[in-house]
């Protein structure tokens, strides 16, 4: 049996990006202000919540990834702004009222009630 995911034992992996691919990322000013010392502009990373103007995120790709992962040739996923990356990527897969011991990071687990499948496009 696997053992069960902790906060202090969890290490991503990098082979699936499911978490840049799939989940929306909510972004603070602080998080905005740091990526733009980065010198990538506000406009090519950020979009508004369109029920709440006041709330953004991170943009996606027509793909529907994150605008910051990559592919790499070994198969791993990468972030561009790794080091720099927003404070909700920094803690992911453990939010608040997430239990303690989880046992897979994947985001249909953790949130077996939200749909993460695009539809396709014709």
């Amino acid at each position: 049996m696997k053992p069960l995911l902790t906060k202090e034992n969890f290490k991503c992996d990098r082979y699936c990006g499911e978490c840049c691919k799939k989940m929306l990322v909510a972004v603070s000013n602080k998080d905005i202000k740091n990526i733009e010392k980065l010198g990538y502009k506000k406009e090519s990373f950020v979009m508004k919540d369109v029920f709440n103007s006041k709330r953004k995120f991170l943009k996606k790709e027509e793909n529907g990834w994150c605008v910051f992962l990559e592919k790499e040739k070994d198969g791993k996923y990468s972030c561009k702004i790794h080091k720099d990356r927003p404070e909700v990527c920094q803690k992911y897969p453990f939010f608040p009222g997430t239990p303690k011991e989880i046992k897979s990071c994947l985001p249909e687990d953790l949130y077996p009630n939200v749909f993460f499948k695009m539809p396709s496009r014709k």
